[in-house]
């Protein structure tokens, strides 16, 4: 994503010096769609769109994949939870499945 300064010289470049979006593409050396994104944008006060988290294999398990990591913090950084361990964890406590 680019900062809202990026933003604003690809506004002002194609709106009122109007470059055209291949000169500014030229000019800053972003994608030719990110340039076009931002030249046509009309509603600069919209918030993306977020996106709902969806987990249905891990689904009740992140509650407690959640709880075991906030109990790492409390301890050395060499004993934290790997992936790897948390994986081995669900399989041994929580009869996990997946892969």
């Amino acid at each position: 994503m680019l900062t809202m300064e990026e933003q604003e010289k690809i506004r002002l470049l194609y709106e009122e010096e109007g470059k055209s979006l291949s000169e500014i593409v030229r000019m800053t050396g972003l994608n030719y769609r990110t340039v076009r994104r931002y030249a046509y944008k009309e509603d600069w006060n919209a918030e993306a769109a977020l996106q709902a988290e969806n987990s249905p294999v891990l689904g009740e398990r992140m509650a407690t994949i959640d709880r075991w990591l906030e109990e790492d913090l409390k301890v050395p950084r060499k004993q934290r939870h790997t992936a790897r361990r948390i994986y081995d964890r669900l399989v041994e406590e929580c009869g996990y499945r997946g892969s």
